[in-house]
């Protein structure tokens, strides 16, 4: 495998944690698996999605079986929260690219940052989840929360579960 270049989350690796990014209330639980990343991600299977972004992928105030790329058999879910960079997501992609693991790969963006990416990220193979509404092929508009998590800042368990049907659909 390779080492989360988040140093904080990687400095948590094989630990929990119930306070964490912005979800302060204490009432989830936050699991980091031997690379720093949420619990969930089988590493003895290689994947067939494959999931990089921010803390919307991350599943911040919501339980890890709640998280959209929980609903797919087969993913690995490289979602950063807390203090991190879209710099060391695409690190993270990069590193993960030399495994050289035949999978579908989908950016998750929070902000219109993704765009300095693009280019460098132009494959027919990403998928790019974006919060704004585009022309670009295989770009695919954030939808609004139907509810929200915990700490009532991110998306809650409801618009995880409709994203992940809507992904289906993208994805076939």
């Amino acid at each position: 495998m390779f080492q989360n270049n988040n140093v904080l989350m990687y400095g948590l690796r094989n630990t929990s944690v119930n306070k964490f990014g912005n979800d302060q209330t204490g009432l989830i639980s936050y699991k980091f698996d031997e690379y720093g990343f949420r619990e969930g991600n089988n590493y003895k299977n290689n994947p067939s999605i494959t999931f990089f972004g921010v803390s919307l992928l991350y599943g911040i105030g919501i339980n890890t079986q709640e998280k959209f790329s929980n609903y797919f058999k087969n993913c690995w879910n490289f979602g950063l929260a807390g203090k991190y960079t879209e710099e060391e997501i695409i690190q993270n992609y990069q590193d993960f690219k030399k495994l050289q693991i035949d999978t579908k790969i989908v950016f998750v963006w929070r902000n219109s940052t993704y765009k300095k990416y693009l280019n460098e990220l132009n494959d027919n193979n990403i998928v790019h989840c974006i919060p704004e509404r585009s022309n670009m092929p295989n770009c695919v508009r954030l939808m609004n929360p139907i509810d929200y998590d915990i700490s009532n800042t991110h998306w809650g368990p409801k618009t995880h579960n409709k994203f992940y049907k809507l992904l289906c659909n993208i994805l076939k």
